[in-house]
């Protein structure tokens, strides 16, 4: 039995409602129009919070029991901000909680290292991707998986599902965040379609290889507040993430596609990256907390299937 992000059996839900992004000088967005999310739907969501105020910085996503995958602008600016400070005594990784503030028996893990994508750009935010690893492990739950990384390229018009804890205005504080996290559907648009529709901005420039676009065509959008949340699709009931949330081409604007770095262009170095070598730890336990777990999953699959076969009924 091997133990790794992958090998939880995951069953999630409900794709919904809408997202796109906005303008391309600001990389800090967040969601309009969005839902509520039930506990059980995004297990692998992580939150990047300041460890002395306690606040929302960034989202993530769960690849393993040591590491969280997520925008790596963010990180950079954070750590740009307060030179004098280590990323492990200036932020840590909350997981399990759907609630924008942290409750007393949340579960925290201080963050060990950060890794960038070796051609990560901070100016053109490419390659905007990075590898946060805890000082220790993870413990998974019902409410605390990892997600599988997509290997290949999405189909076009594949329904995809973001996730994050958004503002619904232009100009927006912490306070202004959504207090549960939001979830939001979109279509994942070809580059060539996605060139199209930011020409009407004069942005069709600043979209590059390694993005996948999603558009609401007016439904929902990003607005202020949000980076690194997980875009995920489902396939065969089960998720997989195929980006991170990077870019912004008109905030607040459902009108106009968004910009995920797509992770398939990555998979190498992120699995590479991410590797853990399980040889000294306990095995036994770890295998254990993937029965309970898969077993706990069984319990729930019926109704999660039943979620997604009736969302897929609205969606046509």
């Amino acid at each position: 039995m091997r133990v790794r992000a992958s090998v939880l059996i995951f069953t999630t839900s409900l794709l919904l409602t809408r997202l796109v992004h906005s303008q391309h000088e600001s990389r800090h967005k967040r969601m309009v129009s969005g839902t509520d999310v039930e506990p059980w739907e995004v297990p692998y969501q992580a939150s990047v919070r300041l460890i002395e105020a306690d606040r929302h910085v960034g989202s993530g996503a769960i690849l393993n029991v040591r590491h969280v995958i997520s925008q790596a602008s963010f990180i950079y600016k954070l750590m740009r901000q307060f030179p004098q400070q280590q990323l492990s005594t200036l932020a840590r990784i909350r997981v399990g909680q759907l609630e924008l503030k942290s409750q007393p028996n949340d579960q925290f893990r201080p963050i060990r290292s950060c890794t960038f994508h070796p051609e990560f750009d901070f100016e053109l935010a490419q390659n905007d991707v990075a590898l946060l690893r805890t000082a220790s492990e993870i413990e998974f739950n019902l409410l605390v998986q990892p997600i599988g990384l997509r290997r290949g390229p999405i189909p076009d018009g594949s329904i995809v599902r973001y996730t994050d804890w958004g503002a619904d205005k232009l100009t927006a504080t912490q306070e202004d965040f959504k207090e549960k996290l939001q979830q939001m559907n979109a279509q994942a648009i070809s580059n060539d379609q996605c060139k199209q529709l930011l020409g009407a901005w004069d942005l069709q420039d600043f979209l590059y290889e390694s993005r996948v676009c999603i558009y609401t065509n007016g439904i929902g959008s990003v607005c202020t507040g949000n980076v690194g949340g997980p875009l995920v699709m489902l396939e065969d009931g089960k998720p997989q993430l195929v980006g991170v949330m990077t870019y912004v081409y008109r905030a607040c604007n459902a009108s106009v596609p968004g910009g995920f770095e797509r992770l398939w262009n990555h998979y190498d170095w992120v699995t590479k990256t991410s590797t853990i070598d399980y040889k000294y730890g306990n095995f036994a336990q770890k295998c254990r907390v993937v029965r309970n777990v898969a077993s706990q999953l069984q319990q729930t699959s019926r109704k999660v299937a039943e979620r997604l076969r009736m969302a897929a009924k609205d969606s046509n």
